[in-house]
């Protein structure tokens, strides 16, 4: 199945399951963490609102490992996020709940690189910060421990 196909499942899964007493925000932001995830730049484009922001404040002072995070509309978004070349991104969310109109997911995201000679896993801790309004995405906001980055095994390896 493609990523887009997958993607659009998803979304459409997760509008269906929303709870009736759950703010309308939440199946959005949750159907746009699965897609940010499988790094499936369709239903991305799809979720974003063309003004969009995505930004890590963490980021601009940590050269050595990403250039700042800081990207405005969706198009400088999706741009930015192909350049990782990540093939996908595992959250585990210790915590996840609505706070101010923004969806917050709080926990830890390993970012999967696939390369010639097999993936390469990294694990950080990491707040995202999702804002929806009228159904799209309007800013993704991260604080990411740098600091706490570690590369681990993949699972399965020992």
């Amino acid at each position: 199945m493609s990523k887009s196909v997958a993607g659009f499942f998803v979304i459409m899964m997760a509008l269906v399951a929303r709870q009736d007493d759950a703010p309308p925000e939440v199946p959005v932001a949750q159907a746009y963490l699965a897609a940010y995830q499988a790094q499936d730049f369709d239903a991305l484009a799809a979720l974003y609102a063309e003004d969009a922001a995505f930004i890590d404040p963490t980021s601009f002072d940590v050269g050595n490992i990403t250039q700042p995070i800081d990207w405005q509309g969706r198009e400088a978004i999706l741009t930015g996020l192909r350049s990782w070349n990540v093939e996908r991104l595992e959250y585990a969310v210790d915590r996840n709940y609505q706070a101010s109109g923004r969806t917050v997911f709080d926990g830890a995201v390993t970012a999967v690189y696939a390369l010639e000679d097999g993936e390469r896993h990294y694990r950080f801790p990491i707040v995202t910060i999702v804002t929806v309004q009228d159904g799209q995405v309007v800013e993704h906001r991260d604080y990411t421990d740098y600091a706490g980055m570690v590369q681990i095994a993949p699972a399965g390896d020992h």
